[in-house]
């Protein structure tokens, strides 16, 4: 869960919805080699999917009382966050295992700094050996996967930008990604022309609950909302790194 805490209440946005939001940038990127890409399939598949181990999660979403807020996906306990990843990388391997690589790659970019912490070495194992699996599987060139694999994290980077309304810039293989009066700037800009999107999201009071029912309830209250997301060319931001 993504949570964006506003002046009276709390935007909700699920990791899949914010994976979705990623594919469909992607899926309009006319730059770099992609639209002729012979994995495109596969790239878009993963950037709708790289989060969908999140949906059962984000179904029953926990309070965070310590914090006072709903658990987003960065808080979440450890325990639990590793399930969501086991199951995440594996629910496509058998249709789709090269966009299942795409996501187990993804996973490892994401936790390969928690190495030597004893219940995130266990993740990491299975991931090193799911992936090795997953390339003799495809065949598929280290090299390429690489190069395929940076598609998948720019388009979850531009989405979480938008998603969690970041207020600083940021970047990736020499993409920046910057706010830019409501909307996210890009530069170079690679879609057609500027765009805007919709991600569904959810609001809640801003309030203490009593615990995971309670957010539950507060939650099966709430009306689905669609929040628009502008995506517009920018010229100077800072460095990407």
């Amino acid at each position: 869960m993504i949570v964006v805490p506003e002046d009276s209440s709390f935007l909700l946005i699920t990791q899949p919805d914010h994976a979705y939001l990623a594919g469909e940038i992607l899926s309009l990127w006319r730059a770099d080699g992609l639209p002729d890409n012979p994995r495109r399939d596969d790239l878009l598949f993963a950037a709708r999917e790289h989060d969908n181990g999140w949906r059962e999660a984000d179904a029953a979403p926990r309070w965070d009382a310590e914090r006072g807020r709903p658990h987003d996906f960065i808080t979440l306990p450890a325990r639990e966050r590793i399930a969501v990843w086991e199951r995440g990388v594996c629910r496509f391997a058998a249709e789709r295992p090269y966009a299942s690589l795409l996501i187990a790659r993804h996973a490892l970019n994401l936790f390969g700094g928690r190495r030597g912490e004893e219940e995130w070495d266990r993740l990491l194992d299975f991931l090193t050996d799911f992936e090795n699996g997953l390339i003799e599987r495809t065949g598929v060139e280290p090299e390429t996967l690489e190069e395929d694999y940076r598609w998948l994290d720019l388009a979850d980077q531009i989405s979480l930008a938008a998603c969690a309304q970041w207020r600083e810039p940021a970047g990736r293989y020499g993409v920046h990604i910057a706010p830019s009066d409501g909307a996210i700037g890009i530069a170079p800009f690679p879609l057609a022309g500027a765009t805007t999107f919709r991600v569904a999201c959810r609001r809640i009071p801003r309030r203490a609950c009593r615990g995971d029912a309670d957010l539950g309830g507060e939650l099966a209250a709430a009306r689905w909302e669609e929040r628009p997301v502008r995506i517009v060319e920018v010229s100077e931001v800072s460095p990407a790194r």
